[in-house]
């Protein structure tokens, strides 16, 4: 009987030389894999219809008013000597 950490390195050496090899096809696969699960949640069927959730909204008055900060002295201009 082997040891379970030879099957762990043979299993991992594996899927190094898979992605080495395979590695743009893999993703490639995986984004299509994922779009279409995306697609599927978003066109299937709900065995619950989607009920409408009560939202309230508290009015929170006016925004207090600022003085408009005075223009950094870096800008403006000075006089040429």
């Amino acid at each position: 009987m082997e040891h379970p950490v030879s099957y762990v390195a043979r299993v991992t050496k594996f899927l190094d030389r898979l992605i080495q090899e395979q590695g743009d096809y893999l993703f490639v696969g995986f984004v299509f894999l994922c779009l279409l699960i995306i697609a599927w949640i978003v066109v299937r069927r709900r065995k619950r219809p989607v009920h409408d959730v009560p939202v309230v909204i508290l009015p929170l008055g006016d925004a207090p008013r600022r003085e408009p900060d005075p223009e950094s002295p870096l800008f403006e201009e000075q006089p040429d000597p």
